[in-house]
């Protein structure tokens, strides 16, 4: 690991008096031979009959990793906390402060650039009681899962373990192709500057040199300043916050119908997400074997989802494509098959999409041929492709208004607003239970401000009794919603804790995941014996054995084998979709 350092470790084994051991840090009597203590470390900590408890505990793990220190937490008090009440906050200061009536002592600028310039008795008190507050926090916490069986099992059973796998594959990182990430980058700001080009060729000649695109205020002035003056001189239709004409892209650039305001949208995607959040910055986290190290938050998200910095990646082959397998090596990729359909099914116990998954039917050919009045037979890719988001938005209830921007945003899909409220009403028509099952669920949240998973986990819904309207249907939507998602997501998880005891390192390894999908490496030779292994265990899960959940529909997992992450049998292709 580049320049790996830990400057001041800290142990504590009753959670009254705590051990700090300086490492690097210039105060530090082992300062110049910080790395000869190691070792010592290394026998201590990675001790077998050592139960070790931590506070994002994975994270100080990957850390240690780097000193050739490997630790497995059992109780890691941030997973523990998020499970039992996901809206409060889970860091270390609240929590000690909550729970152990501890004074404020986060006021340290821990910065990597800062925190060689504290002085090391400040740090040491700051990390002796870091290290003593974990520990009496677990006590404390295992109280209150203790009373919630489905919770510990949970916490237990799979958030733990998972945390575990997780820990391996950000240590494993990603391989990327550099010199294909680098001709991308090269023909995204080509693209770049295409669309620079055509804008400054709307404006002023005084405006152009020193105009940022990036700027909302700038582009704000561009768009609605009159004519005479530079601007386009387009109607303002909404107002920040602040009071200044606004450019957001759903509720204004998105109805605007001037050419230019086109590449402007162009120009944020290829910019702002594309280049600067994705392959530019990609660029600059490989390490030597050109491998990119993700991060994962088990606690990162309210409904159970997983968050991450791949999470948001565009579902673009130009994008995704850069990362893969080294040579020699296959990238395999493991999907969940319409996975929250599949639960939705299950929870709503709907009898129609039921039975389209035990009969191993196509649901969205189902929902294409129900809505447009054809066979199943005449259901093609474009039907299919449409059928997509209407499965995908309507399933948890969402109305034409919202339901017409999320197709065309997600999905490429344009729908006038007539057939978003047909196709709304025939969906129901097709899938009755589904209204029955909204209808209980916003019972039951206002029964008990809570929902609860089919594999146990809560989601704390304390706004739904807000007298604002549109706050409680917010609440009543995220009751409907969060089960499923947080559903769907630990299945994944489970699936990851189920294989990989069966991965060697030398011949495959998880390296990422996305959503419903798991991403694999595998030595060329060891792909036919792996592949199926993989969709056998993510298929017959023992879910009923570790949860008692019983699932009434099948779960199937389609399993892909290239070189590349997405567009894999497209070795050399540089498609750039959608964009001319």
């Amino acid at each position: 690991m580049k320049d790996w350092s830990i400057q001041v470790l800290g142990l504590s084994w009753d959670g009254e008096t705590a051990y700090v051991i300086p490492l690097h840090h210039p105060q530090s009597p082992f300062n110049r031979k910080w790395l000869q203590v190691l070792p010592h470390l290394k026998r201590t900590l990675e001790r077998k009959d050592l139960k070790l408890v931590g506070q994002n505990a994975k994270h100080d793990n990957v850390q240690l990793a780097g000193g050739k220190i490997f630790l497995e937490h059992t109780f890691d008090i941030m997973l523990a906390a998020h499970l039992i009440d996901e809206n409060r906050p889970k860091n270390l200061g609240y929590l000690s402060q909550a729970y152990l009536g501890a004074d404020n002592y986060k006021d340290l600028d821990l910065k990597p650039d800062k925190i060689l310039k504290i002085p090391l008795r400040d740090l040491a008190s700051y990390n002796g009681l870091d290290v003593g507050y974990t520990y009496q926090l677990k006590g404390k916490l295992i109280e209150e899962l203790k009373a919630q069986p489905r919770s510990l099992r949970l916490f237990s059973k799979l958030l733990m373990p998972a945390s575990h796998v997780i820990q391996q594959v950000e240590m494993r990182g990603m391989y990327v192709d550099q010199e294909r990430l680098y001709d991308r980058i090269g023909e995204l700001q080509s693209h770049i500057e295409k669309r620079t080009d055509l804008m400054k060729s709307h404006m002023a000649k005084s405006w152009r040199e020193d105009f940022n695109f990036n700027s909302t205020q700038q582009v704000a002035r561009w768009l609605y300043s009159p004519r005479k003056k530079g601007g386009l001189g387009l109607p303002i239709t909404h107002f920040t916050k602040t009071g200044n004409a606004s450019t957001n892209e759903d509720a204004v650039l998105e109805h605007m119908t001037h050419p230019v305001v086109k590449a402007l949208l162009e120009y944020r995607t290829l910019q702002l997400k594309w280049m600067n959040t994705y392959l530019a910055a990609w660029a600059t986290r490989l390490d030597a074997n050109s491998r990119m190290h993700p991060i994962y938050k088990l606690y990162g998200t309210v409904t159970g989802r997983l968050s991450g910095d791949l999470q948001q990646v565009p579902r673009d082959t130009f994008i995704r494509s850069v990362i893969g397998a080294p040579p020699g090596w296959r990238f395999v990729g493991a999907d969940y098959s319409q996975i929250e359909l599949r639960i939705a099914a299950h929870v709503a116990d709907e009898r129609r999409m039921k039975r389209a998954y035990v009969l191993g039917e196509d649901l969205h050919a189902v929902t294409a041929a129900s809505i447009m009045g054809i066979p199943q037979s005449e259901v093609g890719k474009e039907q299919r492709k449409k059928a997509k988001p209407v499965n995908f938005g309507f399933l948890y209830g969402m109305y034409p208004a919202k339901f017409q921007n999320y197709a065309a945003k997600n999905y490429g899909v344009s729908f006038s607003m007539a057939e978003c409220e047909i196709f709304r009403e025939k969906y129901f028509e097709l899938y009755p239970d589904l209204v029955k099952w909204h209808r209980r669920v916003r019972r039951i949240v206002q029964d008990r401000q809570y929902v609860v998973s089919p594999l146990g986990r809560v989601r704390h819904l304390p706004d739904v009794l807000s007298r604002e309207r549109s706050v409680s249907m917010e609440a009543e939507r995220q009751a409907i919603n969060s089960p499923v998602q947080g559903c769907a997501t630990d299945l994944m998880l489970f699936a990851m804790t189920q294989i990989h005891p069966y991965l060697k390192p030398n011949e495959a390894a998880m390296i990422m995941t996305n959503h419903d999908q798991i991403g694999f490496e595998i030595r060329e030779d060891k792909v036919d014996y792996y592949a199926p292994l993989i969709k056998d265990v993510m298929e017959d899960l023992p879910l009923k054995k570790t949860f008692g959940l019983d699932l009434s529909v099948p779960i199937i997992a389609d399993v892909e084998i290239g070189q590349y992450w997405q567009g894999i049998d497209d070795a050399a292709g540089l498609g750039f979709t959608g964009y001319s």
